[in-house]
């Protein structure tokens, strides 16, 4: 009987195990596939081998720099105009009162709803016609229109969780509104904002079908059309290096949840819980 009872967790633990050797056999196989000859790759590609070959990590540095620069810059100011539009709404949404609060924080959640294939085309054309196309601003703009439509959903319930006794009180010392914003609720909320943050960011570096179809200059490209479009063609016949452009376009993000995993949880955690 103790074995009939212990039949279906050594059946669970064995999916699990399953499921974790082929989620995690890809990246393996990606990552020492980086580092071999092509002789090497063509022999032993299953399985990782010595002597390591570093010059294909270089040699895909040297041809996608330019697309991490982009990247950064793009996910860097539109994530920071995000965060910004983001919070400044959810507060407005939660300590003012205006007419018809209530229906336009409605029609904002219904945004949330609103496949993104569906603008695609309306959006190319929208950009098209005030002459964005080509431009650093038709990969910024997308970002800074669409991305606060989450943050205000999740911030606007971290503002109504905070005591209205603090912004009274701040309000009896003088305060007007934008001060209770920035020095009341702004510091409160950075754990959140700071989960936002990775998660746009993230967004934005996986992001290639939009800049694939606005983006005629390769030099502007963003990390994930860069690869698409240029390096895997340019080396298609060289896996080695194709796999290590992929290493070298992950390690920006492998650094940046390194580093930040705490805020990261912490912020998921306080949403949670304020929701």
């Amino acid at each position: 009987m103790t074995k009939s009872r212990h039949l279906p967790q050594l059946a669970l633990n064995g999916i699990v195990i399953v499921l974790i050797v082929l989620l995690l056999y890809p990246l393996g196989y990606t990552l020492w596939g980086a580092f071999k000859s092509d002789i090497a790759y063509d022999t032993t590609r299953w399985y990782p081998t010595l002597p390591l070959r570093i010059s294909n990590v270089k040699v895909a540095f040297n041809s996608v720099w330019r697309y991490l620069l982009n990247t950064i810059f793009v996910a860097g100011v539109g994530t920071t105009a995000m965060l910004l539009i983001a919070s400044l709404s959810a507060f407005t949404f939660a300590r003012m009162k205006f007419l018809g609060k209530e229906i336009l924080y409605m029609a904002v959640l219904a945004l949330m709803m609103i496949p993104g294939a569906l603008t695609l085309v309306p959006g190319y054309m929208l950009y098209k016609a005030f002459g964005l196309l080509n431009s650093y601003w038709a990969l910024i703009l997308p970002i800074i229109t669409g991305g606060p439509i989450f943050g205000v959903f999740l911030l606007r319930s971290f503002f109504e969780s905070i005591p209205k006794d603090f912004f009274e009180a701040a309000q009896m010392d003088g305060a007007h509104d934008f001060k209770l914003y920035y020095k009341i609720a702004l510091p409160l909320c950075i754990p959140i904002m700071g989960t936002l943050a990775i998660m746009q960011i993230v967004g934005a570096w996986n992001e290639y079908l939009w800049p694939m179809i606005t983006i005629s200059d390769h030099e502007k490209l963003t990390i994930a059309a860069g690869l698409i479009i240029s390096f895997t063609g340019q080396y298609s016949t060289n896996m080695p290096v194709t796999f290590g452009g992929y290493v070298v376009a992950s390690i920006p993000l492998i650094l940046l949840f390194t580093f930040t995993n705490r805020y990261y949880v912490q912020g998921l955690m306080s949403t949670s819980i304020k929701l």
